[in-house]
């Protein structure tokens, strides 16, 4: 094989169109661009663990953002202006908010001009940001600020469309960061936040005199991480906004809440789950997780709806099955089963319960812990007679004696690879009108307040048959709001599940 660098040698760099870079870089965020300078700097503030206080201070078009307890070192300042530049991704197990090195760069696109000061120990530096025929440049300056200690003060000359107030920038903290003012840590420390010189307060839904019971998430294990939070139980109807647990990571909340029980309207809190930025699970612009291949969120989803599924029946949301659905569920759960069976796309996609496929199946006797205890159960796909072998799995299903892993359980167990048999559970239920069903964790949740469902209640093979392809479609709209399938995809499925249907009803 020829060296490609004699085949190449009169090659050149590729040019970059710095122009629509910008734009382009501008377009990843799906949150209004007003509030990059903020967030943007709160996620740097944040990584950052020697920062302690960030201020903001806003007047006549500018916004002003000082940040006190360290500084930006030489080198780092002098690329600080690079398009991709970052010294976050130089480890890849870090815990941070940020690692494509383009937030700074992104606040541009809001600003006339950004001048950056710092001082770290013995360096002081100034440079200036500004606009030159639709292209970012940069120039360095003599620093002129008074910094009695170490620290990085950015100022924004906004633009007309993106000037900003007091309240705005308030607002954003409590949008994007609520349990951190309210004095939670953020990667292990606790910061302060001042708007114009007054503390920031944390968002009224964490107001914890608001609610007729406050419930903890204790710390879940999720593959060897932890998680943990609060739940709050209202006597009133929430606002859809705050319903469902809020997903805080390293201080940030994510932009979907974690709500596994749309039908209970009086329920909020929050979970935090720093996991997801140290295994770099956080994609576009780092307000959603990733779900696509990730085990940490299937396990996380498992888990964290298990126990609050405990704390819902407990204050009495979850509601009780009525003899006549649970004949339906019944009759749905044998034609779900069915058309799953000949679909074997969605079994290779682990739509079949996130414990389907290759699973780790526990038994008793052998070197790690665990415990049995009374959990929803999937069996083992086994023949083995093994004493323990017939003890069930941890999984989606009835009630029954499960044996999982715990390393603080008194009992001796084993694992090893195996497959568990389990399909998505059928229940009906009451969500928003318009929502004809809705596939959350295992579970496929139908309407009962649906226009539809109403219409064929009193028609018990119509009933079996609406249901049945409802929750279906709730699987496959879940798989395309996931990206596990594309849109052509979509409806290629929706069609072999229509014709699957008519063979088995």
């Amino acid at each position: 094989m020829n060296n490609p660098e004699e085949i190449f040698e009169d090659g050149e760099e590729f040019k970059v169109d710095l122009s629509h870079l910008m734009d382009d870089i501008a377009q990843v965020y799906s949150f209004e661009h007003w509030k990059l300078p903020i967030v943007e700097n709160v996620d740097n503030f944040i990584d950052e663990k020697e920062y302690h206080t960030i201020s903001f201070y806003v007047r006549d078009g500018e916004l002003k953002i000082e940040m006190k307890g360290t500084g930006i070192s030489e080198t780092q300042f002098k690329e600080l202006a690079k398009i991709a530049f970052t010294t976050k991704i130089s480890i890849p197990e870090d815990t941070t908010l940020g690692y494509y090195g383009w937030g700074l760069k992104a606040t541009m696109v809001t600003a006339e001009t950004i001048e950056i000061e710092t001082k770290r120990k013995a360096f002081r530096g100034r440079q200036i940001w500004y606009w030159k025929e639709k292209c970012p440049y940069r120039v360095f300056k003599s620093p002129c600020l008074d910094l009695p200690e170490d620290s990085t003060v950015l100022t924004y000359k906004l633009k007309e469309e993106y000037k900003l107030d007091e309240k705005a920038v308030i607002e954003t903290l409590q949008e994007y960061y609520p349990t951190v003012l309210a004095g939670a840590p953020a990667l292990g420390k606790k910061r302060k936040f001042y708007v114009n010189g007054k503390e920031v307060p944390p968002p009224s839904w964490l107001d914890e005199n608001r609610y007729k019971k406050v419930e903890m998430l204790k710390s879940i294990n999720i593959k060897n991480e932890q998680a943990s939070g609060k739940v709050f139980i209202s006597e009133e109807e929430l606002v859809d906004e705050i319903r469902g647990l809020a997903v805080i990571v390293c201080g940030r909340k994510m932009e979907e809440r974690f709500n596994p029980y749309p039908e209970v309207k009086k329920y909020t809190g929050y979970i935090h789950a720093d996991f997801f930025a140290k295994r770099k699970y956080l994609i576009s612009d780092k307000t959603q997780i990733k779900r696509r291949d990730n085990p940490l969120w299937q396990d996380f989803k498992t888990k964290v709806s298990l126990e609050l599924e405990k704390i819902l029946k407990n204050a009495g949301f979850l509601q009780t099955t009525t003899q006549t659905e649970r004949k339906l569920i019944q009759k749905v759960h044998k034609v779900l089963t069915a058309v799953l069976r000949e679909m074997p796309e969605l079994r290779e996609l682990g739509i079949i319960g996130p414990l389907s496929g290759k699973a780790e199946i526990y038994t008793k006797g052998g070197n790690s812990r665990g415990v049995i205890e009374e959990a929803p159960s999937t069996k083992p796909n086994t023949s083995s007679t093994k004493e323990g072998e017939r003890i069930d799995q941890y999984g989606y299903g009835g009630k029954g004696r499960v044996i999982k892993d715990d390393k603080n359980g008194k009992e001796s167990v084993s694992k090893r690879e195996g497959r568990i048999r389990g399909y998505p559970q059928p229940i009906i239920t009451e969500l928003p009108e318009q929502i004809e069903a809705k596939y959350e964790v295992g579970k496929i949740l139908i309407n009962k307040q649906h226009p539809l469902y109403k219409s064929v209640e009193r028609n018990e093979q119509m009933r079996l048959y609406h249901v049945s392809r409802a929750g279906l479609e709730a699987v496959l709209d879940q798989l395309l709001k996931d990206g596990e399938i594309s849109q052509e995809r979509y409806l290629i499925l929706k069609r072999q599940i229509t014709y699957l249907l008519g063979g088995n009803l």
